[in-house]
């Protein structure tokens, strides 16, 4: 009686797991078509070899602005900007491999194989240096190491509330990511097409943040960041010298407030150019989508300190 109940119950449990499936699917594939009806390229791609990447230059100005967008993010990221940088300067914004408009690139998506991208769309596109970076989250920290490994004609470094995974990270392992944690991230890169990740992101900033190629790029990206923490470590001590304006959010709401502005602190205190500057604002993660007009006022400051340098 008692294996007759199990079999039942194991067969419903299927049948419910296939029906979370299909339903799943079809929704996020509905999704996927309606993201792609609604939302064209707005720039031109370049071809770096292994895949063509999607981006957008807006010429005029003396330096130019490299908007980096955090993971799993596309340049849209930046269009309520992209006019007011334009009259401050160049602007070159883009989308990652496997995200936005961009196809897939190759493996692992680290912060290396994302810099080298950066750097050949840069140089095949003939974008003109010098260049400030702006880098969000997870493109801070693609920033902050681009900065390192091409320093040449980076004269600043503009950051809005970034990772601050490699603080403290030394020789040894990073922290293990719990099980949990590994489950959701596996979903993510071999089920971003079965719905079920839609459901486990919070609310997108844009609407293609969350289409099944962008939830698989997330987690890829996300995937190599012990890899990524690796070849940061390798860099540590250069490039200290770049000028700095780190923005950090301060958001009540976060229970990890506190930890995040003291490692963003840490972040800031490995730069020593004199006219470096540590910003906290009262705003969520995406300040540049919550205040904007703070973050403009803060930039101008910025470069007339470099200008004066």
């Amino acid at each position: 009686m008692i294996k007759k109940i199990f079999k039942w119950l194991l067969r419903i449990l299927i049948v419910l797991i296939l029906g979370i499936l299909i339903i799943g699917t079809i929704k996020q594939a509905s999704y996927d078509s309606k993201v792609e009806d609604e939302f064209q390229p707005i720039g031109k791609f370049s071809d770096i070899g292994e895949n063509k990447i999607h981006y957008k230059y807006l010429d005029k100005g003396e330096f130019t602005f490299v908007l980096i967008a955090g993971l799993g993010v596309p340049m849209h990221t930046w269009s309520t900007l992209a006019t007011d940088l334009n009259e401050r300067g160049r602007v070159f914004m883009y989308d990652r491999s496997g995200l936005g408009f961009s196809e897939e690139g190759g493996l692992p998506r680290s912060i290396d194989n994302a810099s080298i991208e950066l750097n050949t769309v840069l140089t095949n596109e003939n974008i003109p240096g010098p260049y400030i970076l702006i880098g969000h989250s997870a493109g801070g920290f693609i920033a902050r190491y681009y900065a390192k490994k091409y320093p040449k004609d980076v004269l600043g470094l503009y950051l809005i509330d970034p990772y601050q995974g490699d603080v403290g990270y030394d020789n040894n392992e990073p922290d293990e990511w719990p099980l949990t944690f590994k489950m959701m991230n596996w979903s993510f890169r071999n089920m971003s097409w079965s719905g079920i990740p839609y459901y486990l992101l919070p609310n997108p900033p844009h609407p293609t943040y969350k289409t099944s190629k962008a939830i698989k790029t997330y987690g890829l990206e996300t995937y190599a960041e012990k890899i990524s923490l690796e070849q940061f470590h390798k860099f540590d001590g250069i490039g200290t010298e770049t000028p700095l304006y780190l923005l950090s959010a301060d958001n009540i709401k976060d229970e990890f407030n506190d930890t995040n502005t003291e490692l963003q602190r840490q972040i800031f205190k490995k730069y020593s150019s004199s006219i470096n500057k540590f910003i906290l604002i009262e705003s969520g993660h995406y300040i540049h989508l919550e205040k904007p007009e703070i973050v403009l006022k803060s930039l101008d400051e910025f470069i007339t300190k470099l200008n004066s340098k």
